[in-house]
């Protein structure tokens, strides 16, 4: 008896996809691509991207650590100026509190960034130079003085 006569067929390979076949996919695949584009999900990451990009133009970073040190100083001098006898009375004389408080907050970011930053200057080009993909950094081979309080240690030894 044949194997066709018991019911079996031998598996017989696929035959490679036409043309035909091949626009049905791509149709089907078009399909998909703009039911996905028309999901929720989608309009909200596309929504998400165009806030992100319209943000993007304003620029939220922290000034250069000498530009917040230099404003620092000069906002705990105009509370100086504003504690004066001359400005007591008046409303100039309730500023003096908030100057005093925005001038200390910048003075000590600027020396928290500055001592945590180390020596190197804090350039990006020193921190993060590559060499056939991977990072390469021209620090102690030993592993000494890395840590922040190292820092702090070198900073005010005599």
């Amino acid at each position: 008896m044949s194997a066709r006569a018991h019911g079996y067929m031998p598996p017989s390979p696929s035959p490679p996809p036409d043309r035909f076949q091949r626009e049905i996919d791509d149709i089907i695949r078009l399909a998909e691509r703009r039911l996905e584009r028309q999901s929720f999900g989608s309009r909200v990451r596309r929504s998400g991207r165009r806030i992100g990009a319209g943000l993007g133009r304003i620029s939220l970073h922290l000034p250069a650590i000498e530009v917040m040190a230099g404003w620092g100083l000069a906002l705990l001098l105009l509370s100086w100026l504003l504690s004066l006898p001359i400005f007591r009375g008046s409303l100039l004389g309730y500023a003096q509190v908030w100057t005093q408080a925005v001038g200390i907050a910048l003075l000590a970011l600027a020396i928290i960034i500055s001592v945590a930053r180390g020596r190197g200057g804090g350039s990006a080009s020193s921190e993060n130079k590559m060499w056939r993909g991977e990072r390469v950094s021209y620090g102690n081979p030993y592993g000494g003085g890395k840590g922040f309080l190292d820092r702090l240690r070198r900073m005010f030894r005599r």
